[in-house]
C-alpha cells in the first residue's frame, strides 16, 4: 500500500484487501490504518499531481493491497489514505513484501522526496472496527461512494463510550433510520479513548436528509428518558466532538478491480483527448 513502505523509508506508518473489496464480501475491515497528510495552503493542485504516481507504482509492480484516497471538504486541508487488513501482521508482511521489491521502492522513495515538499505535516493512525457499535455496515458498496461523513469522538479515560452508542443505535433500529455507518476504535497514532465514526455517501443530498432522517420518529425512538440519559453519559464522557467531510479522489486512490468496475467512469476515467488546434485563418482575398 502507499504508505506501507512509507512507514519503513521515513519512520512513518501505513490493510492485505482493501475496505472497498472486503465492503462487497459483508464486512469493513478489522483494522484500518489512515495516513493524513496537512497540505500547504495553495498547494493542492500539485499535491495531486505528485499523489497519482503512487497508484501508478502500486499497479505496475501488481500490489494485491489497494487504497483509497481522499481530500477534506471541511476543516483543515488534509488528504487522507485509508487501507484496510485482517490483522496488524497481515500489514507488517505487505509492508515487507514492498520493501523488498527494489524497482518499487526506488520509486516510492522519488515519490516521497516530492510529496514531503508540499506537506506541513503528516499523520498515521490505526484503527480496531466495533461491529457492535456499527449501523448497518455491512454490504456497503464502496464503488457507489463519493464522500466520507467522518465524526472524531474523543473521550474521557475509563468512561464507556459504548453506553452512549447504544441508545443511538437502538434509536436507529427503531426508526429505521437509512443510514449506515462503521465505528472504528483508534489504538494508535491518536489520543486513546479517540473514535471515528465513519459514514460513506452517495452524494451530499444524504446530508441535506439528516433533519429529516432523524427526525420525529428518531426522537420518539429514543424518548424524552433516553434522551436525558444521552445527555448525561455525554456530559460525563465526551471531551470533544468534530465532524468533516472527504471527497473521495478517483486519481490519487488505488482501488480494487471490482470497485472500478461498480462505476468505471468515476474510477477509471479514460485520459481527455488533446484539444484540436484551431484552423489556421485563410488569408484575406486581394482586393
Amino acid at each position: 500500500m502507499k504508505r506501507n513502505l512509507l512507514t519503513v523509508l521515513a519512520v512513518v506508518l501505513m490493510f492485505s484487501v482493501a475496505w472497498p473489496a472486503m465492503a462487497q464480501e459483508g464486512a469493513p475491515p478489522k483494522v484500518i490504518q489512515i495516513y493524513r497528510e496537512e497540505v500547504k495552503p495553495g498547494k493542492g493542485a500539485a499535491h495531486e499531481k505528485v499523489e497519482v504516481g503512487w497508484p501508478r507504482a502500486f499497479a505496475k509492480a501488481n500490489s494485491p493491497t489497494h487504497y483509497l484516497a481522499m481530500t477534506s471538504v471541511s476543516g483543515p486541508t488534509e488528504a487522507w489514505f485509508i487501507s484496510g487488513f485482517d490483522s496488524l501482521a497481515a500489514w507488517e508482511k505487505d509492508t515487507q513484501n514492498n520493501d523488498n521489491n527494489p524497482a518499487l521502492s526506488a520509486e516510492l522513495q522519488r515519490l516521497s522526496a516530492q510529496d514531503g515538499e508540499l506537506l506541513s505535516n503528516v499523520r498515521s493512525v490505526v484503527a480496531t472496527y466495533h461491529a457492535d457499535m456499527s449501523y448497518r455496515a455491512n454490504g456497503i458498496n464502496i464503488g457507489e461512494m463519493r464522500y466520507f461523513y467522518i465524526t472524531t469522538v474523543r473521550v474521557r479515560p475509563g468512561s464507556d463510550y459504548s453506553e452512549i452508542n447504544k441508545i443511538a443505535l437502538a434509536a436507529h433500529e427503531k426508526a429505521n433510520v437509512p443510514e449506515r455507518w462503521a465505528v472504528f476504535e483508534v489504538t494508535y497514532g491518536m489520543p486513546r479513548g479517540t473514535f471515528l465514526i465513519i459514514q460513506p455517501l452517495k452524494s451530499l443530498a444524504e446530508v441535506d436528509a439528516f433533519p429529516q432522517t432523524h427526525g420525529q420518529a428518531y426522537r420518539d425512538a429514543i424518548g424524552e428518558d433516553g434522551s436525558k440519559k444521552l445527555s448525561e453519559l455525554a456530559k460525563a464522557a465526551v471531551i470533544s466532538t468534530e465532524t468533516n467531510i472527504y471527497a473521495l479522489n478517483p486519481k490519487m486512490s488505488y482501488p480494487s478491480k471490482e470497485t472500478v468496475a461498480v462505476d468505471p467512469a468515476f474510477w477509471a476515467p479514460k485520459p481527455k483527448a488533446p484539444a484540436a488546434k484551431a484552423a489556421a485563418e485563410k488569408p484575406a482575398a486581394k482586393p
